[in-house]
């Protein structure tokens, strides 16, 4: 049994974690690990804290043989070496055998440290956050590929991460530190979950995977970075591109192996850009770096490991990527996209998932999707709708595209329009239209003068107008604060002639629903004649 075997049992005996005993002898987890998987060793000090925490010796520890000697030995009063002396405990003798012994454990221990330290492998001061110390013939450790991002610790001491697996847990023997609690997903690999972390100027993302004992026992625990990013002007790439450098430096350190990118229209995107590089040259598999621009400057940088996309992800297509000519697009081959006849639903889920996904979109773009949000809310397919979120669960989408709806902060008449004429749009009822009916509540409550003025519009069914009101008026009596400010609102605005003639009438027939209890509504006119 190995002296790891030896800890991990002890630990097991007195019921504890890895990490609870790290916790106890002031170390981490990960070091806890190493020591029991034989990965690394401890030193004389936790070596005598380990044994003071199993309640044992250290020759039971080190498992050193105590060999006793014969008790009608002589054994002279001057050496310790020969035995106890008259008088001496018996155990004396082989505690300090047992000492010796452990000293000879930790020199072998330092020497191994030391013959991994020549290999640019990190030691147990590493998994603490330390880097091991560099003398004149240790080579300083720097990346081996450009998919890494370098920065200069606190100490002056220049540090990186390379994508892949690390020779260590998190965070991979670096002085870096989270800044925000660590979000943990699921993954669709076996005993796998994924980290993502931020830390300070630099988020990253791994996967940590647990060591298979069932199916394959010779597996171990392990952690690989898959994701790195920054916009911080300290970090920067192995060829020295950092946020702020110039196009002119990009096209310098990467040639025209850079791919040029249009700028990102949907999902997630690091930060601001009018266009972004990709460097991924056929040796970088599924790696790639992706330099985001923004006039003329570097604005973000993205190192990603995208695992199962396979090798040149990012060809140009001549559509939204090209190649590139001493940095420059060549627009020489450039192909317009196909056409997609859209119908009325998908733009409007488009526009709202625009809205809510995407961070880089201008005034302008904000604006006209934001519009495509409301106007073909009467035109939707609620059903068609639910479909298109790609989600296992499709009640989801329409819920939470109505909750946006009705969380905003405020709305214009015409929207208001958009969400009355939208209350018996295909597909919208039982469940979802309990929620519509809170959209239009809260319309109602944001501005009822120009609420009932939008019931007034022409060109609109009545019916429509006064399932509008009907629904309105059911959601509203949940809120007697809001409905009492409501009506008083539409009460000053009728007794100061806001409103031309057709616009009080409606603001007349909807007060009457507001203030008529529920079970007396159906006898209540449709219309304000």
């Amino acid at each position: 049994m190995t002296l790891g075997d030896r800890i991990a049992q002890y630990r097991k005996n007195l019921g504890i974690s890895q990490e609870k005993l790290g916790a106890r002898l002031g170390i981490s987890r990960q070091a806890v690990s190493k020591w029991e998987t034989g990965a690394a060793a401890p030193d004389m000090n936790n070596l005598m804290a380990l044994a003071r925490e199993f309640h044992i010796s250290m020759a039971e520890l080190t498992e050193t043989p105590e060999g006793t000697p014969s008790e009608d030995a002589p054994a002279p009063e001057t050496s310790p070496f020969s035995g106890p002396a008259a008088g001496q405990p018996r155990f004396f003798w082989p505690v300090l055998c047992g000492v010796l012994a452990a000293l000879l454990v930790v020199v072998l221990a330092a020497v191994f440290l030391h013959i991994r330290s020549q290999r640019i492998l990190p030691s147990e001061e590493a998994v603490a956050g330390e880097p091991p110390a560099a003398d004149e013939t240790s080579p300083v450790p720097y990346p081996a590929t450009d998919f890494a991002l370098l920065w200069t610790n606190r100490d002056g001491n220049e540090e990186f991460l390379e994508l892949g697996e690390q020779e260590d847990f998190f965070p991979f023997g670096t002085s870096l530190e989270l800044t925000a609690p660590e979000e943990v997903l699921d993954t669709d690999f076996h005993l796998t979950v994924l980290h993502d972390a931020v830390c300070g100027a630099i988020n990253l993302s791994y996967l940590h995977t647990e060591q298979d004992l069932e199916t394959d026992p010779p597996s171990v625990e392990c952690e690989s970075v898959i994701r790195l990013s920054t916009i911080a002007p300290s970090v920067h790439t192995p060829r020295g591109i950092h946020a702020g450098s110039t196009k002119a430096d990009v096209a310098a350190a990467y040639g025209d192996e850079l791919v040029y990118c249009l700028k990102e229209e949907g999902g997630y995107t690091l930060t601001s850009h009018d266009y972004y590089y990709i460097y991924q040259p056929e040796s970088a598999f599924s790696r790639y770096l992706a330099i985001y621009m923004r006039d003329g400057l570097v604005a973000g940088l993205w190192v990603e490991d995208l695992i199962d996309a396979g090798n040149n992800f990012f060809l140009p297509n001549n559509v939204s990527r090209f190649p590139t000519i001493n940095g420059e697009p060549d627009f020489s081959q450039r192909r317009e996209p196909e056409r997609e006849d859209i119908d009325d639903t998908r733009r409007a889920y488009i526009a709202w998932n625009q809205l809510v996904t995407n961070n880089n979109l201008s005034a302008e773009e904000r604006y006209a999707y934001r519009r495509d949000a409301f106007t073909l809310l009467p035109y939707l397919d609620w059903q068609e709708f639910m479909t298109l979120g790609g989600t296992g669960y499709p009640d989801d989408t329409a819920f939470a595209f109505m909750d946006w709806l009705a969380r905003q902060d405020s709305y214009s008449q015409s929207e208001m329009l958009d969400i009355q004429m939208g209350c018996t749009a295909k597909g919208l009822d039982g469940a979802y239209m309990d929620s519509y009916d809170g959209i239009l509540s809260h319309a109602m409550f944001y501005d009822p003068v120009s609420f009932a003025k939008a019931l007034a519009v022409d060109g609109v069914d009545e019916e429509v107008k006064w399932h509008a009101i009907r629904d309105t008026a059911y959601d509203a009596e949940l809120y007697p604060v809001e409905l009492d400010a409501a009506v008083n609102a539409l009460d000053s605005a009728i007794d100061g002639g806001v409103f031309t003639e057709e616009q009080e009438g409606w603001a007349k027939l909807l007060r009457l629903y507001l203030l008529t209890p529920i079970d007396e509504r159906i006898n209540l006119p449709k219309t304000p004649a």
